[in-house]
């Protein structure tokens, strides 16, 4: 009997090792689980927070330049817009946009000769993180937060 007990007393020391290496698991576990949930958060609102003050700085003072073939041919000042307007640019080959400005301070494609439709798609932007092109009217809208210096009048309306 005495075998018995040893074997039992041995058993149970073994179990109750298992039973803490399994709880000192969970517990290293749950540590990694946290900080992984944490990392994610601060990285979240990291990137929320940049694409706001990006957002919220380009509507002050921002300028869509307009080029046709790859020549400044528009600028539209952006915060100064009373009412929204439209107006036509027409390429050589006899394709033609209609481009949308809105008191809102963005601009956009609201209509288009061309086949794709993507400018049209691009919607309205009011910052610099994505131009409008047309490709086959040759024709982009960038928008920018400074005024560069050009020798073109600026749209009588927007003034």
């Amino acid at each position: 009997m005495d075998l018995n007990k040893k074997d039992m007393k041995e058993m149970k020391k073994a179990d109750s090792s298992k039973d803490k290496s399994k709880e000192k698991s969970k517990a290293s576990t749950k540590k990694i689980a946290i900080i992984l949930s944490l990392l994610i958060l601060v990285i979240g609102l990291g990137a929320g927070l940049s694409l706001y003050i990006m957002n919220r700085e380009a509507t002050d003072g921002s300028y869509a330049y307009i080029y046709q073939n790859n020549e400044l041919i528009k600028v539209v000042d952006l915060t100064n817009v009373k009412e929204d307007y439209e107006f036509r640019i027409d390429s050589e080959d006899g394709g033609y946009n209609i481009v949308k400005v809105t008191t809102d301070g963005s601009i956009g494609i609201i209509e288009a000769s061309c086949p794709d439709h993507v400018c049209m798609n691009t919607g309205f932007i009011r910052n610099g993180l994505v131009p409008i092109t047309c490709l086959p009217n040759e024709l982009v809208i960038e928008v920018k937060n400074s005024k560069e210096d050009s020798n073109l009048e600026y749209d009588g309306v927007a003034q």
